[in-house]
């Protein structure tokens, strides 16, 4: 894993595969007191993993603003 520290913070890169497809994430902010991971819709839409009816939608709240995410 390369790991570089930006402003103070740690970024990796990571990759994500669905149904034999892989995308590659670079600058994923390593968030050690996170309970959970969140990635971008547009990018995870590339390899067609989409929100199906049954994944809960919540609206998390960050310094950045805000964001609606599924699971």
């Amino acid at each position: 894993m390369n790991l570089s520290i930006r402003y103070g913070l740690p970024f990796v890169s990571a990759e994500i595969e669905y149904n034999g497809r892989t995308q590659k994430l670079d600058n994923v902010l390593l968030d050690t007191g996170s309970a959970g991971t969140l990635f971008q819709v547009d990018r995870l839409m590339e390899i067609d993993l989409r929100m199906e009816p049954q994944d809960l939608v919540r609206r998390i709240r960050g310094v950045g603003g805000t964001e609606f995410v599924f699971s």
